[in-house]
């Protein structure tokens, strides 16, 4: 019988192995093959240091990650910013071969000592939630706007105009609800105690009632700032690989695409090639520059996945899969 140290070993050899092949295969996609092009290297060589900008914002942004992951994870386990970094990086890793990213939570729980690692799950739920309330919220108020870019879709509201209002209205509304519900994540604490099934778990399902409304205030800042930073690289790099967009447009574009491919069912062996899809679609409304716009949401995903997910994979070798 094996040993716990001899599975442990496995298990992280399994998950690096893995990690390396679903990576392997999305950088070989059919997707990639523009951008191993002469054009497209010879252009990344010769704007390195913009490149570099956009590296240095990406760890910005993992940073941010970390931060947020520490201030919620400190009402079950005190840890350090570097723990909660090397959390986030093995997060990655283990989400590049899961459904959805759903790898993340298992990747991260693992790195702490004492914790309850059910709590933690759900208190990284609470985080991811944040970042999707950013997704849904910013891509709402993008497709407000997003009818400007569709000839077909503009005429109509325009013969409607008080339907469009109506469609305004509903948004907002949605948006309001969408924040309130957020801002009290503690009533469902109260909702599945009152679920009789659900009352043995009632220790765990606590965790939704840890923060107060400033504590979910700012994880949504945090959250926003890495949205932010998210939407300024893809710009960055459409406008590097010559797509013709003004900023306040490719806002609008991104915020909807983020939300679409939000929606989207992956894996990690597709989501490049849905992202692409999405991307070429949206932007496709008003540039006929195909090249660019996969060039610029493949790099992205280099930039944003890929070499996160390698760095994570030093980080897997230090997790603890048994506690003594």
């Amino acid at each position: 019988m094996l040993s716990k140290k001899t599975i442990s070993i496995l298990l992280k050899i399994g998950i690096v192995a893995f990690a390396l092949y679903f990576l392997f295969e999305q950088f070989n996609s059919r997707q990639s093959t523009s951008f191993r092009s002469l054009d497209i290297l010879d252009k990344i060589n010769s704007n390195y240091i913009t490149i570099i900008v956009v590296i240095f914002m990406m760890f910005m942004n993992w940073f941010l990650e970390a931060l947020k992951w520490k201030f919620l994870i400190n009402k079950i386990e005190e840890i350090s910013i570097m723990t909660s970094i090397r959390a986030v990086f093995s997060g990655i890793t283990v989400s590049t071969f899961t459904p959805n990213r759903i790898g993340e939570y298992a990747g991260r729980v693992f790195c702490l000592e004492k914790g309850d690692r059910i709590k933690a799950v759900l208190i990284t739920i609470i985080g991811s939630m944040s970042q999707l309330f950013n997704t849904i919220f910013f891509g709402f108020i993008g497709f407000i706007f997003l009818p400007n870019f569709i000839v077909e879709a503009s005429q109509f509201f325009i013969g409607y105009k008080y339907l469009y209002l109506l469609f305004i209205v509903i948004i907002i509304l949605l948006n309001i609800l969408l924040l309130v519900l957020f801002l009290n994540t503690k009533y469902l604490s109260i909702l599945f105690y009152k679920i009789n099934w659900l009352k043995k778990y009632h220790e765990y399902i606590a965790v939704f009632s840890l923060y107060s409304k400033l504590d979910l205030l700012k994880i949504l800042l945090i959250s926003f700032f890495r949205y932010f930073i998210f939407t300024l690289q893809f710009y960055i790099l459409l406008k590097l690989f010559d797509v013709e967009v003004t900023y306040l447009n490719a806002i609008v574009l991104i915020m909807c695409m983020l939300f679409i491919v939000s929606l989207i069912p992956t894996i990690a062996i597709t989501e490049i090639g849905v992202r692409g899809s999405v991307a070429i679609f949206l932007f496709g409304l008003i540039s006929t520059n195909t090249t660019g716009i996969i060039t610029a949401t493949f790099l992205l995903w280099i930039i944003n996945l890929l070499i996160p997910a390698l760095l994570g994979t030093f980080f897997i070798f230090t997790l603890k899969f048994f506690r003594k």
